[in-house]
């Protein structure tokens, strides 16, 4: 269990740990974590950094290959889940007041990684793959009847969609479960669904809001430096049109200015890699506010103080 006599403590005056917080105290104890301990989240996301240089790479060496989003995926995940990994144990151990460096972080991930693959797996399966594979088979049927219609197309997924979002706020916190409770796949997908049960709603909005803050980020600063490019005439024949659907839809950007395309897409990687942190880091924090309402988390680590330390982060 992270009990406080775990590690040496850090300062993180004015951040509140150990109470239940309000929408706006997630959300500002989220970037004021992130903020003052920027320098250790920087070395565990040089990870996912690496990861999406290695996905890129192959990208463009796949680009007329039917596997062009396949393998980059398969490479890429590795890499996000341990970072991912790495994200949520510092944020944990640092909001419960004590110290821990990157390399310690990551790896304690890499030990958990099959943990994390296999509650990935199963998540990605039940949210994603199912309901696009029931989505097929519907349309296969109909179009062997001869009773397809675009209606249908669009009907179909839209009765799917509320499955796979409920399901996907029932599960939101399998990774923490992983790390923090340090139990098996099938046990953090029952724990994550008792953590929300009751209060998915406020989840549900909160995980929006989290997410919503992030991309908004993203898109700001990509279609700022890109607007400020074609203004200036130095995009290669690139629109605003052109430039909102590169960062936005994540279509090619297409232009005939070197200089313009590595710059906005060095600029696309550094901020996908610098934002990372902020979704972890607000859901982490979520799950800790969920564990004190319905549990009391705080007296409990008030009480676990009283024993001897244990080596390594994890909840009770």
């Amino acid at each position: 269990m992270l009990s406080p006599t775990d590690a040496i403590q850090t300062d993180n005056s004015n951040i509140p740990t150990l109470q239940s917080m309000g929408v706006g105290e997630i959300l500002d104890t989220t970037f004021s974590l992130y903020r003052k301990h920027f320098l250790l989240f920087l070395g565990i996301i040089a990870v996912y950094f690496f990861g999406s240089l290695v996905t890129y790479s192959l990208e463009g060496f796949l680009q007329d290959s039917d596997l062009k989003n396949l393998v980059p995926h398969l490479v890429n995940t590795p890499f996000v889940l341990v970072s991912m990994g790495g994200v949520i144990i510092a944020t944990a151990t640092i909001y419960l007041d004590r110290h821990i460096t990157s390399p310690d972080a990551l790896k304690q991930a890499l030990r958990r990684f099959w943990h994390l693959l296999g509650g990935y797996l199963l998540w990605t399966t039940t949210i994603l793959v199912i309901p696009l594979i029931v989505t097929l088979l519907f349309l296969s049927s109909f179009m062997m009847r001869g009773t397809f219609s675009f209606p249908v197309l669009f009907i179909i997924p839209f009765v799917l969609l509320p499955f796979s979002i409920y399901f996907a706020v029932r599960w939101g916190f399998v990774a923490e479960v992983l790390l923090l409770e340090k139990t098996n796949v099938r046990n953090a997908f029952k724990r994550s669904s008792e953590l929300v049960r009751g209060t998915w709603w406020r989840v549900f909005g909160l995980l929006v809001l989290i997410l919503l803050l992030s991309v908004a980020i993203l898109y700001i600063f990509e279609i700022s430096l890109g607007t400020i490019f074609i203004l200036a005439k130095a995009a290669g024949g690139t629109d605003f049109k052109e430039l909102i659907q590169w960062s936005v839809m994540a279509e090619d950007l297409g232009s005939s200015n070197l200089i313009f395309y590595a710059i906005m897409t060095c600029t696309d990687l550094l901020l996908k890699t610098l934002i990372f942190p902020i979704w972890v880091i607000g859901i982490v924090l979520l799950y800790f506010d969920l564990r004190i309402r319905k549990e009391g988390f705080d007296i409990e680590i008030q009480a676990d103080s009283r024993t001897a330390r244990e080596p390594e982060p994890t909840v009770p």
